[in-house]
């Protein structure tokens, strides 16, 4: 049994919880982060964490359970489901949600319904950001455990060119800094991100899924794909899965001063879950707005070739009052506007009042029961639409959003190799594995995994260290 510290490639969400994890258990840590600040995509997280059956839900009367939690994800799944782990990402998700409200303090009270989920699960703070709530909580408490003790150490600006091994077992890294080169010896949890800003020639997109490269991005451009590189390069490599499984966002704000930016700002899901409508060039619904990303996807997608773009995303004065701060920041950032009425939003837009006037008369009477929703719309939030009130308004477009392809774990997150097998010493967590989502990853499941399987990588870490 080795005595070294446990060395943590990656300083998103899931390296953190990883991190936490083994501090609580009196371990020692290195953590090495490519980039001059911790935090990855994490931070940018803008819809929520799902949790079934927990305090928050119990507390707002949301009956929910780790079944019907798992049903919903081996449904987006499709035929690619993994119920190994997707019952590991589900039964540890009220435990990972209480983990970071009774230990870290984080506000998770408000609890919404996003697209694929069969009931209300995804929760966020009442702040409306709450990647950078649970991200930025685990950053501070962990600069303040370096800082205190010698148990974690933090090194930025460090990028992993290689991974050691001995006899089939991987035994550390070795890194680079402006300093040089260094050897760190230790087990290793790869917590590197994936591949979604990899649009390199060679790179994993242009390999796997070309079809995505005109598209633009809502990752970081830390999101290369470097981990899944290090554990193929080992003698005995890890296994790599669904790599074409990559998820394509219907909702990224098209910036009017940058209507060509390859890196987007991503209209949160939470946007449509307070309600807000989808509409075509003409003001017309084409979609269910709370349907699974990938379905809301293909209908945009099928509207755009067919030349009815641009697409927009419109909430009505309760939608946007209830996720106020989002709207607020959008619009600070040129990505929204806020339109006094509807008319106002026609003589902008070039969209007849009387189109606009049919759109939301006809969603109205949907939700209150007048008449069946032709896209089968099964809940109304903020339903009420009226031309006469304000209305906050954003061009929205597809966009590269997260693949669901990594590195082969098992159900606690330790890497396989090509025959199954363990490889001993190495884990994985987060963004970086493969396997958990299947065909399509549902709203708010991104930061549960990386909080899940996070701290399995630690708990599995902890044995051997």
């Amino acid at each position: 049994m080795t005595t070294h510290r446990t060395i943590i490639v990656g300083g998103g969400l899931a390296g953190l919880s990883a991190a936490h994890t083994l501090l609580e258990n009196g371990k020692k840590v290195l953590l090495l982060d490519k980039k001059p600040s911790l935090g990855g995509n994490s931070v940018k997280a803008s819809s929520g964490i799902n949790g079934a059956g927990t305090e928050a839900q119990h507390e707002l009367n949301i009956n929910d359970t780790i079944e019907a939690f798992s049903s919903d994800t081996t449904t987006s799944a499709g035929a690619l489901a993994r119920p190994a782990l997707i019952t590991a990402l589900t039964s540890n998700s009220a435990p990972a949600i209480s983990w970071l409200t009774s230990q870290l303090g984080i506000d998770l009270s408000v609890v919404s319904r996003l697209g694929g989920h069969s009931v209300a699960r995804t929760h966020r703070d009442k702040s409306g950001a709450p990647g950078w709530a649970i991200t930025s909580a685990l950053m501070k408490k962990l600069a303040a455990a370096a800082a205190e003790n010698a148990s974690v150490e933090i090194v930025k600006n460090a990028r992993v060119m290689r991974l050691l091994e001995d006899a089939g077992r991987v035994i550390g890294v070795e890194y680079e800094t402006v300093d040089g080169k260094v050897e760190e010896h230790g087990d290793v949890i790869i917590a590197t991100g994936g591949y979604a800003a990899d649009f390199s020639a060679g790179g994993l997109l242009a390999t796997h899924r070309p079809d995505l490269l005109p598209l633009s991005t809502t990752n970081g451009d830390h999101a290369t794909g470097d981990g899944h590189r290090l554990v193929s390069s080992l003698s005995r490599p890890a296994a790599l899965c669904d790599l074409d499984q990559v998820q394509v966002h219907p909702t990224g704000f098209v910036d009017p001063a940058n209507v060509d930016a390859k890196t987007k700002f991503l209209a949160a899901e939470a946007l449509r879950g307070v309600g807000g409508l989808i509409i075509d060039r003409e003001g017309n619904r084409f979609v269910n707005e709370v349907d699974r990303r990938d379905v809301v996807t293909e209908r945009m997608e099928a509207i755009i070739r067919e030349g009815r773009g641009p697409v927009r995303l419109v909430l009505n004065k309760e939608a946007a009052g209830e996720i106020k701060s989002h709207c607020d920041f959008y619009v600070s950032k040129g990505l929204m506007k806020l339109f006094n009425n509807a008319k106002e939003f026609s003589e902008s837009s070039g969209i007849a009042l009387d189109n606009l006037t049919a759109t939301f008369t006809q969603h109205t009477q949907f939700a209150s029961g007048k008449g069946e929703d032709p896209f089968g719309k099964p809940i109304f939030h903020n339903a009420n639409y009226s031309i006469d009130e304000p209305i906050h308004v954003a061009s929205i477009t597809p966009v590269v959003h997260y693949t669901m392809g990594g590195i082969s774990v098992d159900a606690a997150a330790r890497a396989l190799d090509v025959a199954g097998n363990p490889i001993p010493g190495l884990y994985a967590a987060g963004e970086v594995i493969g396997g958990v989502h299947g065909q399509n990853r549902l709203a708010g499941s991104s930061l549960l995994e990386a909080v899940v399987f996070g701290r399995l990588a630690g708990q599995a870490a902890v044995g051997s260290v």
